[in-house]
């Protein structure tokens, strides 16, 4: 009996070892899952934290492109305008000469047709006007037989004609100018 005696506390040793152990592995056990839930945690604060600054950039980045555009447009915009005044100011400055060229032309031609006008009247002692009339009249008596001489001369009397018409016009604004 002896012998189950010793064995009774053997076997109650035994169990009392694997309620330890079994202990000691829930516990473990436990303390692991507790590490895992802590860790799962803070992966989860930082899946978060990730998440919020994701869309802080994006928010970041889609104002920075739209900064970028209004800045892009405006610029063309204000660089257009500036060539578009650049292009009136060339236009005014070419109108200018134009007509600064024009004014000079007229003057030298006007006294281009007073020297001719005097030249012409101390040689024969008469104005353009009447050596004119005299040739459009002289002309006029001419009867040609080919077409292509009568053609010539009627060009010639036509000419004849504006350029008196000119000088008329002219000597008139001439009057106009000087009365005043």
């Amino acid at each position: 009996m002896e012998e189950k005696e010793d064995n009774e506390p053997q076997a109650g040793n035994k169990e009392s070892n694997v309620e330890d152990s079994s202990n000691d592995k829930i516990q473990s056990l436990t303390q692991k899952i507790n590490n895992l839930s802590a860790e799962l945690e803070v992966a989860k604060k930082n899946v978060l934290k990730n998440k919020n600054e994701h869309a802080t950039l994006k928010v970041l980045f889609y104002t920075g492109l739209v900064v970028l555009l209004a800045g892009f447009i405006y610029s063309n915009y204000v660089l257009q305008r500036a060539h578009m005044r650049s292009m009136e100011r060339n236009i005014i400055s070419a109108e200018q000469r134009v007509s600064l060229e024009m004014n000079s032309i007229k003057m030298e031609f006007e006294k281009e047709v007073k020297g001719l006008h005097k030249q012409l009247k101390s040689v024969y002692g008469t104005d353009i006007f009447t050596t004119l009339d005299r040739m459009d009249l002289a002309i006029s008596q001419i009867h040609p037989k080919k077409e292509r001489t009568a053609m010539l001369i009627n060009r010639v009397r036509l000419h004849a004609d504006e350029f008196s018409r000119a000088l008329k016009d002219q000597a008139n604004r001439s009057k106009i100018k000087t009365t005043p």
